[in-house]
C-alpha cells in the first residue's frame, strides 16, 4: 500500500494511480457533436424524476431533437449521468445511460455527464460515482443557497480518481455486480417477510376485535 496523497482517501494499492478525471474521461461533452442529426429525429428525454438513486434510468419519454437541443443537457449511449443539485446528489441519483432512443439523450440541466476514456471502465466509474468517496467531497464543494446548492463542473473535472489497471477495474466490477445481485435478492426476501408480518399483524388485530380470539385464555 502507499499514501494516495488525498486526506479522505488514505492509502491505495501500490500499483494504483491517482488521476484527475478530466485526463481519463470527457466531462460534460458538447452537444455540437450531434448537430448533424435531422431536427425531427427522436431522442430519449430524461427529467430528474426518472433518474434512479444508485442506478437505473427509466426511459419513459422521447422528444424530437429540435425541441430539446437548446436548454437541456446532452448525453449519448454509455455516458454516466450524475445529478448535481441538492438533495439529488447526496441521495445518489445517477446512472449509466443505456437503451437511449437513437443512442442519444437530452435531459434536465441538473445533470453532469461523464464519458469514460479507454483507461476507465464505465461501470467502475459508475460505482465510484455513487460511493461516499465521490459524493462526500462533492457535497463539500457545493455552491449556492438552500435547496439550490449544486456540485460545480470544476469538482467533477478535477476529481482525483483512484485508478487501478483496466483489467483490475473489470474484476472489481464483476465482484460488485455479483454482490449487488445477491444483496438485491436478500432485499426482496426481507421486503416479502415484512409484507407477510404486516398481513399477520392486521389479521391478528381483526381476529381479536371480532371475537375470534379468546383474550381471556391468552392472558391467563
Amino acid at each position: 500500500m502507499k499514501d494516495s496523497g488525498i486526506e479522505w482517501l488514505g492509502e491505495i494499492p501500490e500499483h494504483w494511480e491517482i488521476k484527475r478525471l478530466r485526463f481519463v474521461a470527457e466531462v460534460n461533452p458538447v452537444k455540437s457533436e450531434v448537430s448533424h442529426l435531422l431536427p425531427n429525429i427522436e431522442v430519449s428525454f430524461v427529467p430528474m424524476e426518472v433518474v434512479g438513486e444508485f442506478g437505473g434510468l427509466r426511459l419513459d419519454y422521447t422528444r424530437v431533437i429540435d425541441d430539446v437541443y437548446q436548454g437541456y443537457t446532452y448525453f449519448r449511449e454509455g455516458d454516466i449521468v450524475i445529478a448535481k443539485i441538492t438533495p439529488c446528489f447526496e441521495n445518489g441519483k445517477g446512472s449509466i445511460a443505456e437503451g437511449l432512443t437513437n443512442n442519444v439523450g437530452f435531459g434536465t440541466t441538473e445533470l453532469h455527464v461523464v464519458r469514460p476514456g479507454k483507461t476507465l471502465d464505465r461501470r467502475f466509474f459508475f460505482f465510484l460515482s455513487i460511493s461516499a468517496p465521490f459524493r462526500q467531497p462533492g457535497e463539500a464543494e457545493m455552491y449556492g443557497a438552500g435547496g439550490q446548492k449544486r456540485v460545480p463542473d470544476s469538482f467533477v473535472r478535477n476529481y482525483r480518481i483512484p485508478l487501478p489497471p483496466l483489467t483490475e477495474q473489470q474484476q472489481i466490477v464483476k465482484h460488485l455486480d455479483a454482490e449487488w445481485t445477491r444483496i438485491d435478492a436478500l432485499s426482496k426476501q426481507v421486503r416479502k417477510s415484512i409484507d407477510l408480518l404486516r398481513e399477520y399483524r392486521m389479521a391478528l388485530i381483526s381476529a381479536a376485535v371480532t371475537g375470534k380470539i379468546d383474550a381471556r385464555k391468552e392472558v391467563a
